[in-house]
């Protein structure tokens, strides 16, 4: 092979394991979460982090969280909570929402309908995501826990290949299954992304004197322990 001929085919070599490179790199995210505000709650920082590296972020949504506030009609706050939500993951950068609509309740029933099940495998099918990351099967919501169980499920039945990580929204510090392999990521560079996000939730403000300060203190917390201002930790199932 002539030398100009070797020094084309290097090149070559060169762009194709760049391209593999940026394939690998050029991650999807998958957010599945009960209620608007709980992606921002729970992942806030990690979507921020994400999407700033040019990785693709979806989410799914299963209620409008429209049961929140009885003072408020809940057709006028499913309304507001979706729009909430819609502001806030624009701030964070997520590329596309799904809105699934179901009632806001436990999900005890919705989570055995088989066309939710199809609607939802379809969704991550299209998507295919490399991690999903959503609620904690022990987490103190039963609408919270629902979901869990529904996408542990729908994982492990068909044998996708995405890494599941979870974060819990309720409690403090994680005290169970916290020595299972952990997903850390630090947010320092994204906490004013997430606080601007988070105060998209207007409707929720009295609900965030509790939700909203947990988070932070949870992502003070954690950046304690890994040397850093501001971390979220998320564990695989």
């Amino acid at each position: 092979m002539r030398l100009n001929q070797l020094s084309k085919f290097k090149r070559f070599c060169n762009r194709k394991l760049l391209l593999k490179l940026v394939q690998i790199n050029n991650m999807k995210i998958l957010i599945i979460v009960a209620h608007p505000d709980d992606e921002v709650l729970g992942c806030g920082g990690a979507i921020a982090s994400y999407t700033d590296q040019g990785h693709e972020v979806t989410s799914i949504i299963f209620t409008y969280g429209e049961n929140s506030n009885l003072n408020e009609s809940p057709r006028k706050l499913a309304k507001t909570r979706s729009g909430e939500s819609i502001r806030a993951g624009k701030i964070l950068g997520v590329k596309k929402m799904y809105f699934l609509g179901l009632p806001d309740n436990t999900l005890s029933e919705e989570i055995k309908d088989e066309s939710l099940y199809k609607k939802l495998l379809t969704i991550i099918r299209e998507r295919k995501p490399n991690i999903i990351l959503t609620h904690s099967i022990d987490d103190y919501h039963p609408a919270h826990r629902n979901v869990a169980k529904l996408i542990k499920k729908l994982v492990s039945e068909n044998k996708l290949k995405s890494r599941i990580y979870t974060f819990a929204i309720g409690i403090p510090i994680r005290a169970v299954q916290k020595n299972k392999p952990k997903l850390i990521i630090d947010t320092t560079r994204y906490q004013s992304k997430k606080k601007m996000a988070l105060k998209q939730f207007k409707s929720q403000h009295w609900n965030f004197n509790y939700f909203g300060n947990l988070s932070k203190i949870k992502d003070y917390i954690y950046g304690i322990f890994h040397d850093k201002k501001s971390v979220e930790v998320f564990y695989k199932w």
